[in-house]
C-alpha cells in the first residue's frame, strides 16, 4: 500500500477528531507547492464515514494538484503584464468590502414593511407589467382509487357551491382520497394541474372556457377537477397572484434608493470636512 493511500486513510480517521497541526504531514507536492494533511482534513465534514472521508479527501487532493499544474502552466506562458493581477484583486476586494458594508446597513436600517396601499398603488400604476404568460386557475383536485366509495354522492359534493357540502366533501376526501388538493383559495398554473390527470385535450383555453368540472380515469384511479375560477394568459394578472412579486419589487427599489442615498451622504459629508480634493 503506497504512502498516498495511507495518507487518505489517515485523513479519514482524523476527520472526526481534532488534528494536531504540529505533526502536520505533506499529502501532495507540485513543484515547490505543498499540500498538507491539515488542509485536506479541514474539508472533510465532521461525522463523515470512513468511506465518505476517503472519497472527499481523494477528490480534494486531485483537484488541488490539477489547480497547481494549471497555475504553473499559466505562469510559464503568460507575460509579466498578463500575470499582474494586483489591480483586479484590489478591485475585487474593494467590491466585496463595499457590498458587505451595504448589506450590513440594509439589514439594520431598511424598512421591509410594505403596506397594502403601496402594493395596490404600484399594481394600478404598473398593471401592464403583470400580463400573464400562462393560464391560471383556482380549483379542487381529487384522486381516488377505484372503485370509488359513494360515487354519486362524491359527484354531487365536489360540484356543489354550498358551504355545508364543502365540509362534507373535506371529510369524505380525508377518509377516501389518495390525493386531495384545495386550490380554491389560491391561483395555480392550469397546465401543471391538468397534467395530473389522464385527460387528452388539444386546446387548453377552449377546455377551460367550456368545462367547469372534469372527470376522468385510468386503470386504478378516478380523477375529479372542479374549476372555480380562470384567468387566461395575455390578460393582466389578478393582484392576488402578483402581490408577493410586487412586495419584492418595492423592497428592491427601496434598497437601490437606500444605497444611492448612502453614497451621496458619505460624499457630501466628506466634502464638508475637506476629506478629498479634486485636481
Amino acid at each position: 500500500m503506497n504512502k498516498y493511500i495511507l495518507a487518505i486513510i489517515a485523513l479519514a480517521c482524523l476527520s472526526a477528531c481534532n488534528y494536531n497541526t504540529e505533526e502536520d504531514k505533506t499529502v501532495a507536492k507540485v513543484d515547490q507547492d505543498f499540500l498538507y494533511m491539515s488542509e485536506v482534513a479541514a474539508v472533510v465534514p465532521d461525522g463523515s464515514s470512513k468511506e465518505d472521508s476517503i472519497l472527499i479527501a481523494d477528490n480534494y487532493i486531485h483537484q488541488w494538484i490539477k489547480k497547481q499544474l494549471i497555475i504553473s502552466k499559466a505562469e510559464l506562458n503568460l507575460t509579466d503584464e498578463d500575470k499582474d493581477v494586483s489591480k483586479m484583486v484590489e478591485d475585487y476586494r474593494s467590491s466585496l468590502i463595499i457590498h458587505k458594508y451595504q448589506q450590513h446597513l440594509l439589514e439594520q436600517k431598511l424598512d421591509t414593511i410594505v403596506s397594502s396601499f403601496e402594493i395596490d398603488n404600484y399594481y394600478r400604476q404598473n398593471s401592464s407589467n403583470f400580463v400573464l404568460n400562462k393560464n391560471i386557475i383556482k380549483a379542487l383536485y381529487i384522486k381516488i382509487a377505484k372503485p370509488v366509495p359513494d360515487y354519486k354522492e362524491l359527484q354531487k359534493l365536489y360540484k356543489s357551491e354550498k358551504e355545508e357540502d364543502w365540509d362534507e366533501l373535506e371529510d369524505y376526501c380525508f377518509q377516501n382520497a389518495t390525493k386531495f388538493d384545495n386550490f380554491s383559495g389560491q391561483w395555480v398554473n392550469a397546465k401543471e394541474l391538468l397534467n395530473r390527470i389522464p385527460f387528452e385535450y388539444s386546446d387548453e383555453d377552449k377546455l377551460l372556457k367550456s368545462r367547469k368540472h372534469i372527470e376522468t380515469e385510468d386503470s386504478t384511479h378516478r380523477y375529479f377537477v372542479a374549476v372555480k375560477k380562470v384567468e387566461f394568459k395575455n390578460k393582466v394578472a389578478p393582484l392576488e397572484f402578483v402581490r408577493d412579486d410586487i412586495r419584492k419589487i418595492i423592497i428592491n427599489k427601496r434598497k437601490i434608493e437606500f444605497i444611492k442615498n448612502l453614497e451621496e451622504n458619505i460624499y457630501r459629508d466628506a466634502e464638508s470636512k475637506n476629506k478629498f480634493k479634486i485636481y
